[in-house]
């Protein structure tokens, strides 16, 4: 699938080649890059080694762009967007755990809910998603 993920205050581009690209601070205050996969449901994160994150710790993640916060409260303080065109030009909200080591996403459009990864259940109301984002 080819896609553009795009910052949801600034529409600046995220990805290059086959990854997104996103700032992120960790609870201990330290900055970094993360590199994430384009392919949801692929949890790979590149990163500098010397950017420590921890299982269960919580990361803040920004555009790296516009350094605006991609939290996404109005669903739960540790959900995170960022926004998808596809190759129709179809938009869609990419949703995502800010909790190191929780896997999961969801694809949102105005009719459907795709979620990924095996902790998919744990923040959300799919019957209530589409109306929230």
């Amino acid at each position: 699938m080819n896609a553009n993920y795009i910052c949801p205050h600034c529409r600046s581009y995220l990805n290059v080649a086959d990854r997104i690209v996103i700032a992120a601070k960790n609870e201990k205050g330290r900055n970094g890059v993360l590199l994430f996969s384009i392919h949801l449901g692929d949890y790979e994160i590149l990163k500098h080694s010397s950017f420590e994150m921890e299982e269960n710790e919580q990361i803040s993640f920004f555009c790296p762009c516009c350094k605006k916060s991609l939290r996404h409260e109005k669903i739960h303080e540790n959900i995170y967007r960022i926004l998808m065109h596809d190759e129709e030009d179809q938009e869609y909200q990419i949703l995502f755990s800010g909790i190191y080591g929780e896997r999961c996403t969801y694809q949102v459009s105005h009719e459907n809910v795709y979620s990924y990864g095996e902790h998919a259940s744990k923040y959300l109301d799919f019957a209530n998603l589409i109306q929230m984002s």
